[in-house]
């Protein structure tokens, strides 16, 4: 199979696009070079020049139910802080299966349960994946008032 290089960034109907094959691939496999995503009915560019319709693949992920908004919040806080990827759907989030997750979730109270679907996580603002590391510090600041 061709190494996928770049997304195209023209939708189909603006060109005659001779597409190549479809391409059924898990999230993983839709990772572009400079860490960008494809998602489900992309196209982009193979090394081999040819362009590709991306189909993505169903995959093994946990879904978990999450009915109000305190839960999403709650949940959505705990996998963020992990840099877990997460797709948001109305009244649940699904992520890739980790063994983990599907048995810590339940103790805080929500629903979880394996399903095989499309994994399209959410990057609000733009796809992006970055290594970084937290800061975490405490400081002494001196003023003329006292906290409570």
């Amino acid at each position: 199979m061709t190494r996928l290089v770049a997304k195209l960034k023209t939708s189909r109907s603006a060109y005659k696009l001779e597409i190549k094959e479809k391409l059924s691939l898990p999230y993983a496999g839709r990772r572009l070079p400079q860490g960008e995503a494809l998602h489900h009915g992309d196209l982009a560019t193979g090394e081999d020049g040819h362009i590709y319709e991306i189909i993505a693949q169903p995959e093994k992920l946990l879904h978990i139910e999450v009915p109000s908004p305190k839960e999403a919040a709650t949940v959505a806080y705990l996998l963020g802080n992990g840099h877990v990827p997460v797709q948001i759907g109305k009244g649940f989030l699904r992520v890739e299966h980790h063994p983990q997750l599907e048995e810590a979730l339940p103790k805080i109270g929500v629903k979880v349960s394996q399903v095989d679907a499309p994994f399209e996580p959410d990057f609000g603002g733009g796809d992006h994946e970055h290594d970084h590391e937290h800061h975490h510090h405490d400081h002494d600041h001196d003023h003329d008032h006292k906290h409570d």
